[in-house]
């Protein structure tokens, strides 16, 4: 079964049942993106941010396998590349962006995606842990960021691992300094999978090298992107 949606809005200093002022919006035929209005000028001049890496990240899509979108924020690779995949399992853990990443899958009408409201990470994470905010967007909100701190929120971290999800062909991993752990919580499903590309965010390579230890670890090749500073492919020969 498949719903589609139309948007009604109604004033909240008003009595639900006035319908003076109801505002109604259908949206048809189109993926459709629910982002932080604080960006709003930014998205409309220049689109989607990473658009130009999301359309590279196609090539590692298959119809017949799943995409893992881990840090997803509110879905521009999940639901971008969810036409591509036989699944999608979206990971995001920040309460707020998670409803947005849920909105933009439900107003789009795309079924293949499974939206997760939880962190990953590894064994010795798992459970209840804080999560930093620390922008009014929900980008760089981490457990590991304690300057500049806008809100926290309680959130669950699991491990990959305990998911038995298979058939992976691709994975894209940005969870703001948390990479490491994930790909540590993760080991068993990457083997099952046979070692799938993973892109990864890393601002700092010296500070993380814990992270491409991990890495070599797994037997991947860390490919640098041209053009970006900090997005890595981790991939086999």
């Amino acid at each position: 079964m498949s719903t589609s949606y139309f948007i009604l809005s109604k004033s909240p200093n008003k009595e639900i049942c006035n319908n003076d002022d109801n505002g109604v919006v259908l949206l048809q035929n189109k993926i459709n993106y629910i982002l932080p209005r604080n960006l709003l000028t930014c998205y409309s001049e220049k689109g989607l941010f990473e658009s130009g890496l999301i359309e590279w990240c196609k090539q590692f899509c298959r119809k017949d396998k799943t995409f893992l979108d881990i840090g997803a924020h509110t879905g521009s690779y999940a639901l971008s590349l969810a036409p591509y995949c036989k699944s999608v399992y979206a990971f995001e853990p920040q309460k707020m962006t998670y409803y947005a990443l849920c909105g933009g899958v439900a107003l789009s009408n795309i079924n293949n995606i499974e939206c997760l409201n939880i962190g990953l990470g590894s064994d010795e994470q798992v459970g209840s842990m804080t999560l930093n905010i620390v922008s009014n967007d929900g980008g760089g909100s981490s457990i590991h960021n304690n300057t500049d701190v806008l809100a926290r929120e309680e959130i669950q971290i699991d491990m990959l691992d305990n998911w038995n999800i298979s058939n992976i062909s691709f994975i894209k991993l940005d969870v703001e300094d948390n990479e490491q752990y994930v790909l540590e919580g993760a080991k068993q499903t990457i083997i099952k999978s046979e070692y799938p590309p993973i892109l990864f965010e890393c601002n700092d390579r010296a500070k993380h090298q814990g992270l491409f230890d991990v890495i070599q670890e797994l037997t991947y090749s860390v490919i640098t992107i041209n053009g970006l500073q900090n997005m890595y492919l981790a991939c086999r020969d």
